[in-house]
């Protein structure tokens, strides 16, 4: 029988997929170039959850850009 061990294990850290961070601003929008530089910010601090929803509001941003024909 093994003793079991008294002392937690090294946290595990799971890779994030690159594509939640992904969202082009559209040029000239202030509000795309705001989200953009919002992302970024987190990125660099590792704030996962602020730079994933800001990239997600730049995708669904960038929607409303799009021209009807």
């Amino acid at each position: 029988m093994t003793t079991p061990s008294r002392y937690s294990a090294e946290p595990v850290e799971l890779t994030l997929d690159p594509w939640l961070l992904e969202g082009t601003p559209t040029p000239g929008c202030s509000h795309c170039t705001t989200l953009a530089t919002q992302r970024d910010q987190a990125a660099k601090t590792r704030d996962w959850k602020t730079a994933c929803n800001a990239a997600r509001g730049i995708r669904n941003h960038r929607n409303g850009h799009r021209e009807t024909p």
